[in-house]
Order: structure tokens, then sequence, then C-alpha cells
């Protein structure tokens, strides 16, 4: 015997369009069981807090009649257990839902539901219409609406609607989305066909807005698990919700290891900078060795933090790494202490200080020894080529870090006959690397040795 499904028909009115700052004025439950309304709810609600002029024009609730409604914490066990159990159906049903299960964790009550979208299944059972906003697909289908943006008038319309969707739904889907259930997790805006093209693979995945601009770039090891986590969980804050409300277009590209993936989603954030990828900046360095000379001629060297006017020899996460490389450079090549500065608060400020020129060595015994300092630096660069698997069997990732900087990344169909660099490196690889790609594939490089060939000096790509 096939059990009855019992459907919730919910609406609601709020104060604001995001759940993580606004609050329930108005709610609406249908209990259906798939060919009558069964029960029957609906209550007024006190959000404690201001309803914005705006809501008021559009829902017609005012501050006056909801003083004396009961809160939602009043209502929560009725509504609990009303949805308890029940699939849980609303026109963009994200947004009620959203509200709902905020609320009611809120007030203390753990809930979850299967999840039907009338906009969704009446693209699919109605395709090729106009629009899907509740007024207008009311009207194509001539549905009266009593008590528009009201949490009953609109309920009502949207079970007319639910009714002539299940009675023309000849493809089954409602049982489709019952059983997938994924496609309700999704931005009604964005398609499961879409979200069905995507690998579970590693990669990365781009996300863009209605005009195709990149707004988001991750890397995944599962690329379609990875996409989906985005539209899961409980934050309703407002951020979560502009950020899910500019998805309207998923491109993604495979990478065969995290590595590329990871280098692969660096490159794209620096060269777009999308609006919603805020942690790379993060990861760049905060100190570095510079270079200058002062105005008798002597070159100096000084730990400061990053200043891209200056000349940087080496770049560190932090300032001990930092004070440290310049001491052991000091007692290599015997420079002189005063023609050193270290980093510290008080000397943030003051790299060029005054010191007794007549206890120096004399610049010509100083340039020598910096002379040699240099040297040591530019041979003391190393250069590899990393290579590993690619994104088939016949294909293979590489990494190529020239002279202490990552110069060049991308895929090659065959290694087995190469003699010489440029055999690999593509022109079009080179990338724009900076000290987070670096530090990745150094680290990579030194946990995996056997991936590595190590490359001579004059073998490099110029």
């Amino acid at each position: 015997m096939i059990k009855q499904k019992n459907y919730a028909i919910v609406d609601i009115e709020t104060t604001g369009s995001h759940a993580g700052g606004s609050r329930i004025t108005e709610v609406a439950i249908l209990i259906h069981n798939g060919k009558k309304v069964m029960e029957t709810y609906h209550s007024l609600v006190n959000p404690q807090s201001p309803i914005p002029l705006a809501i008021q024009t559009l829902t017609g609730i005012t501050p006056e009649m909801v003083a004396d409604a009961p809160t939602f914490e009043d209502i929560a066990e009725d509504i609990y257990h009303l949805l308890q159990g029940k699939i849980f159906v609303a026109h963009n049903v994200n947004f009620d839902y959203t509200f709902l299960v905020k609320e009611l964790k809120h007030a203390g009550y753990d809930w979850q539901a299967s999840k039907l979208c009338t906009v969704r299944l009446a693209r699919k059972i109605f395709p090729g219409r106009p629009s899907y906003s509740l007024g207008n697909i009311c009207k194509q289908f001539a549905i009266h609406i009593t008590d528009r943006h009201r949490a009953m008038g609109d309920a009502e319309a949207t079970i007319k609607l639910f009714e002539l969707l299940l009675a023309n739904d000849d493809q089954d889907y409602v049982g489709e989305s019952l059983r997938k259930n994924v496609e309700h997790r999704l931005p009604t805006h964005l398609s499961i066909e879409q979200f069905n093209k995507l690998p579970e693979t590693v990669g990365i995945y781009i996300f863009r807005d209605k005009k195709g601009k990149i707004v988001y770039v991750g890397k995944a090891i599962n690329i379609k698990k990875r996409v989906l986590s985005h539209f899961s969980g409980s934050n309703t804050g407002l951020r979560r919700q502009q950020f899910i409300n500019d998805i309207c277009t998923i491109d993604f590209e495979e990478s065969g290891t995290e590595l590329m993936a990871l280098l692969m989603e660096c490159q794209m954030i620096k060269k777009h900078w999308p609006i919603h990828n805020r942690a790379l900046k993060r990861y760049e360095p905060k100190y570095a060795l510079i270079y200058y000379q002062d105005i008798r001629g002597y070159d100096r060297l000084a730990v400061s933090k990053i200043n891209k006017q200056m000349d940087n020899l080496r770049y560190f996460e932090t300032v001990g790494e930092a004070n440290l490389f310049l001491r052991k450079l000091m007692d290599t090549f015997s420079l002189s202490p005063a023609l050193c500065s270290f980093f510290s608060p008080s000397t943030q400020s003051r790299e060029d200080r005054k010191v007794d020129y007549n206890e120096l060595p004399s610049l010509a015994d100083h340039t020598e020894k910096m002379e040699g300092l240099f040297d040591h630096l530019k041979n003391a660069k190393h250069s590899f080529i990393l290579i590993d698997r690619g994104r088939n069997e016949e294909e293979h990732s590489y990494i190529y870090y020239k002279d202490d900087s990552l110069y060049a990344f991308g895929f090659v169909e065959s290694i087995d006959q190469w003699s010489n660099v440029e055999d690999i490196v593509s022109y079009r690889d080179k990338c724009i690397s900076n000290y987070y790609m670096q530090q990745i594939v150094l680290q990579h490089a030194e946990r995996y040795p056997e991936k590595v060939n190590v490359l001579p000096r004059f073998s490099a790509v110029s």
C-alpha cells in the first residue's frame, strides 16, 4: 500500500528579505493530503522589531496590527507540530523555509523537511510562460488571489496552483523532485540542469551573476558536492543571502590534483578579484628584507613591512623569520650592524637611522661584501618542474618553479621524452605568481620529492 503524502503549503510575511536580520509578521499553513485541504492555520506575529514603511505599504501589516499578536515563540509549538512529517511547499520555497528553520531553532525546535517549490514545478509542468511569479502565474490560469501579499491570501492561491500542478504532472516531476530533493536546495534562478553537469572530481568552480561577471571562485576535491554545500546549512545572514542571490550560472574546470586546483583558484581570483572572494589577501606576506643605498653610497639592508616602492630581496610571513634571515647574512658576510636594521615597532618608521660614518668599514670593502651577498642570494635561487597526474589518463600536470618564483603551470599530454623545459612549458601557461602560490608549491615539493625534477640554472626558460 502506497503511503499517502501530506503537504504543508506555507506562506509568510516578514519585516525584510533575509532571515538573518528580519522577523516573521504573519504565517499561514494549509495541510493538504494531495486531494483536499485537511487543516488550516493562520496567525499574525509580533516581530518584536520595527516594520519598515515599505513593507507596511506592500503587505498592509502595520505595527498596530501586530502589537497584541503572539510572538513566534508563543506559537512555535503549534507550527512545529503542524509542519513535522509534512512535505514543505511554497512559492520560492527557500525564502519561507529559511525563515521558519531559523525561528523554530530560536524557539528550541530542530526541524527539517523535504521541500517542493511551486516556481520550479511550474517551470517544468508549464514551460515557456513569460513569468512564474505568484501573481503572474495565477493570472495566466485565472486563479484569483484575495489579499495579495498577505500570508493567507497567497497561501490559498499557492494551494490552487499546487493542485493544478498535481493534476497536470504527467511526467511525475513532483515524485522526481522528492526523490532528488537536491533541486529544492538550489536558488530558484539556478537550474538543476546546470548543477547536474558538474563533475564529482577535483577542480575549481566559478559562480557568475546574471551579466556573466565572475562573483566567486572556489576549489574543491568534489566539485558537485562543494557547490551544493553553498546552498545548505542554516546561515541566514544578509551577506550569505546576497551571495546566493548573485549566483545565476556555474562554470567549472577540472584540475587533476588539489594542488593544481589551488593554483587555478588563486590565479583566477588575482585576475578577476570577484566580489565574494575575500580570503586570499590574508595570505600575502607582511615583511620583507629590503635593500637601498644611503646618501654616502653605502648599501643598506633592513627588515621592513612590505613596501612595493622598495627593492625587496626576500619576503617573510613573520618578523621573526625576517630578522633571523638578516642576522645570518650579517654573520656570513661580516656586515656592520650599523648598516643593517632589524624590525621593531620603534624602528618601523626610522629605517635610515643616523650612523657615525667614522666607525664604518671603508666604502670599497663594504661594497665588495655586498656584491658577494647579492651573488650568494642570486645563486641560492633554484628551479624545478613538478610533474603529477592530469585530468585524464593520457595527461600530466606540470608546475614550473623558476628562480625562486612560480613561473608557469598547466597540462601536457606526454612527458616521456622531454629533455628541455621548453618541451613542456607553454607560453599560455605563464602565470602571475604571489607569495601564497609559491609557498604551497614549495611545501608540496618538499612533501613529495619524487615528483620533483630539479633543473640546472642554464636550462631555465627566459
